[in-house]
C-alpha cells in the first residue's frame, strides 16, 4: 500500500477550511509569523508549500526571514509577535545558532509546532497540549493503517517500532508518543553502529534523517510498514530530485511506506495549520 499524503492532507484542508471561514465570520482572521533562518532548498521548499495551504485556507501567513546567526533579532521579532494580539502562531525554521535562547523566547501559547520546553515537557509527562507537525503527523498516518487504533488505548502494544533520527522535533517526542500507545520503540542515528541489525526487527520503521538512500532494501523487516520522514534535494544530471531516506529498491519489501515527495509533508503542513487553529480555540 503507497500512502497517499496529498489526500490525506486534502481532507484535513476542507475541514480547516470551513474552521477559518467559521473564524472570519466572527471577526478572525488566525496568523502565522515563520522565521526563515535556514535558507536550504528544503526549508524553502517547507516554506513554499506552507505559504500556498495558508491561503488556501484562508489564513494569514508570514515568513520573516533572518540571518540565523543573528540571535538578538530573532528573539526580538519573536518578542514582536508575543505581544501581538492578531498572531496566533509562532514558528521557527530551524536550525538556528543558539537555537536553545531562541525557541525559549517563544511563547508557549502560540508555539505552533511544539518546540518550547514548556510544550515539549508537556509531551514528557503525557498530557501534550500541542505535538510537532511531523510528529502528529506520522501518528495520524499510523492510526489509519492499524485496526486496533480506534478501540485499544494502547492499540501499539507487542508492535517494534524503529526511529532513525533523535532530534528534538521529530525523533525523541515521536518516541515518547508511540511508547506511550504501548509499542516498543528504539531510537537509532543515521551512523549508528550495524544499523542494519535493529532495522531488520522493526514491524514500523520510522526513518527521519535527510541522508538520502540510507535506508537499503537488505535492512527492512519483509512486511514492514515504512514512514519516510526524511528529505534531501539533490542536483543530479542538472535537475533537481527530492528524495527520501529510504532507497526505491527497499519499499518492496514493505506492506505499506509513504513516498517522498508526496507522504509525510502535506500531512505535516496540515497538522501545523490544525496546530494553529487549535491554540486558537483552547
Amino acid at each position: 500500500m503507497i500512502f497517499d499524503g496529498k489526500e490525506f492532507a486534502k481532507r484535513k484542508e476542507t475541514e480547516l477550511r470551513a474552521q477559518v471561514g467559521e473564524l472570519k465570520s466572527r471577526g478572525i482572521t488566525p496568523k502565522m509569523i515563520s522565521i526563515l533562518a535556514d535558507i536550504s532548498p528544503e526549508s524553502r521548499l517547507y516554506v513554499s508549500l506552507k505559504n500556498q495551504f495558508a491561503q488556501r485556507i484562508g489564513v494569514i501567513y508570514e515568513v520573516h526571514q533572518i540571518d540565523g546567526s543573528a540571535t538578538k533579532e530573532i528573539i526580538a521579532d519573536i518578542e514582536k509577535a508575543n505581544q501581538d494580539p492578531s498572531v496566533q502562531g509562532i514558528m521557527i525554521q530551524l536550525p538556528v545558532v543558539n537555537e536553545e535562547a531562541v525557541v525559549a523566547a517563544i511563547n508557549p501559547e502560540k508555539d505552533v509546532d511544539c518546540l518550547t520546553p514548556t510544550n515539549l515537557g508537556l509531551i514528557l509527562g503525557s498530557q501534550p497540549k500541542v505535538l510537532p507537525a511531523t510528529v502528529k503527523a506520522v501518528l495520524e498516518i499510523v492510526q489509519s493503517i492499524e485496526d486496533k487504533a480506534q478501540t485499544n488505548e494502547k492499540w501499539l502494544a507487542g508492535k517494534n517500532v524503529v526511529i532513525i533520527g533523535a532530534s528534538i522535533i521529530v525523533g525523541k517526542p515521536l518516541a515518547i508518543m508511540l511508547s506511550d500507545l504501548g509499542a516498543t520503540v528504539t531510537i537509532c542515528r543515521s551512523r549508528t553502529e550495524n544499523l542494519a541489525e535493529v532495522t531488520k526487527k522493526a514491524d514500523i520503521l520510522i526513518s527521519a534523517t535527510g541522508v538520502a538512500g540510507l535506508i537499503t532494501k537488505e535492512m527492512v523487516k519483509p512486511r514492514a510498514k515504512i514512514i519516510d520522514v526524511g528529505i534531501s534535494k539533490l542536483l543530479r544530471g542538472g535537475k533537481f530530485q527530492v528524495l527520501g531516506d529510504v532507497e526505491k529498491e527497499a519499499l518492496e519489501r514493505a506492506s505499506f511506506f509513504t513516498p517522498v515527495p508526496g507522504g509525510v509533508g502535506p500531512v505535516t503542513v496540515a497538522c501545523l495549520f490544525e496546530n494553529l487553529l487549535n491554540l486558537l480555540s483552547a
